[in-house]
């Protein structure tokens, strides 16, 4: 007790010249004393009054063991009163302290209500976030897309208002170019593209046998596109924002009857849709010293045949797809192979005249059925803009 009362006094002395958030107390030692009395101590030594609300005799048995040095009085009484489960809102020079539940149905302090205008941000994307690390603290998206309403305390409001300030930035654009190219089984041979996880890192010419950068690839597909030996299915570009998905979707939409239930016993017929084609998703991030992170999920499909059931013909969609995440500098192209397909074409000569007469017909007929086998090859350069 006599040593409360000590260091009571030696606060009281020293805080008659300290100013709240200025200078520093040296030493600070409690043994079992009263956490409201050791703030409302510190709080009189800087000049302010204390105002308390909740369960007095509950918040008057509230006991600690305090040792702190070189801190000032705005840092003691932080300190003090989260760790014992109190919380304060500073007025003016009134202390605000608390030791009900806080949220906002219970509080003891006055909720206040503001709009707050984004920039850039949609406030429906961090209403979430700010829920999460805000607990006492209610959002909702006001009447336009870049409102956001704020209730809460005005010390969790200014804090909501700082970190707002920090994450409400222009996101950076990035243009996404890229290229889908069909090569027959032979030519992408004699390409000669070594793959690792996906993405072609060199290229080794298969008569020379000389290995250079996947950097050429381009050009040499260009040669092949001039020669007829390559088929540039697509050519699209498309801008994403940073870390945002870009879908490319080349292709067509395959319909099919499928029979559906009805009241009246008799069998009715809904359409319905297949895509098939060649889909690109690209999810571009962009990091340090111009890289940018891209996560790719090309895909390609087509009707491999159609089965007969039942309830009709369905078309059955062969796929091939992969994924890379590869990480390149602005400009340079990443390039994705290895989507195999084989189709089958069926070629009929007849004799003139006697190859149509029926019966015998098909013995002045020629038929042949050519196997071809192709690879997709994906061309993507990302540019920030």
């Amino acid at each position: 007790m006599l040593k409360n009362i000590l260091c009571f006094w030696v606060v009281l002395v020293l805080g008659q010249s300290i100013v709240w958030g200025e200078g520093k107390l040296a030493r600070i030692d409690f043994e079992d004393a009263s956490v409201i009395n050791v703030v409302q101590t510190l709080a009189r030594s800087a000049g302010f009054d204390l105002v308390l609300s909740g369960d007095q005799a509950s918040v008057q048995t509230k006991k600690a063991t305090i040792h702190l040095k070189e801190v000032t009085i705005e840092e003691a009484i932080d300190h003090i009163l989260r760790t014992n489960g109190f919380s304060y809102e500073r007025k003016g020079k009134v202390l605000l302290v608390s030791s009900l539940p806080q949220d906002l149905s219970q509080t003891g302090f006055k909720s206040e209500v503001e709009v707050v205008s984004l920039r850039y941000l949609a406030a429906s994307k961090v209403v979430d976030l700010l829920g999460k690390l805000f607990a006492g603290v209610s959002f909702q998206v006001g009447g336009r897309a870049n409102a956001l309403i704020v209730r809460g305390k005005d010390s969790d409001i200014v804090e909501v208002k700082k970190l707002l300030a920090v994450i409400d930035k222009l996101a950076p654009q990035i243009l996404i170019e890229s290229k889908v190219v069909e090569l027959s089984q032979s030519d992408s041979l004699r390409l000669g593209v070594s793959y690792g996880n996906g993405a072609a890192k060199f290229v080794t010419d298969k008569t020379t046998k000389k290995t250079s950068l996947a950097d050429s690839i381009t050009t040499t597909l260009n040669a092949l596109a001039a020669d007829g030996k390559a088929n540039v299915i697509a050519n699209p570009r498309i801008a994403t924002l940073d870390n945002q998905e870009a879908l490319i979707n080349i292709g067509s939409r395959i319909p099919y009857a499928v029979p559906v239930s009805s009241g009246t016993g008799a069998t009715q017929w809904a359409v319905e849709y297949l895509d098939a084609g060649v889909k690109l998703k690209i999810t571009p991030q962009l990091g340090a010293e111009g890289y940018i992170s891209t996560f790719i999920q090309p895909e390609v499909s087509s009707i491999s045949e159609w089965r007969t059931t039942a309830a009709g013909e369905f078309p059955v969609i062969s796929t091939r797809n992969a994924s890379a995440t590869v990480r390149v500098k602005d400009g340079e192209t990443i390039v994705i192979g290895g989507l195999m397909s084989e189709s089958a074409r069926e070629n009929l000569t007849r004799v003139p005249i006697l190859g149509h007469f029926p019966l015998i017909g098909f013995l002045f007929q020629n038929r042949i059925i050519e196997k071809e086998k192709t690879e997709i090859v994906f061309l993507i350069t990302p540019h920030v803009i």
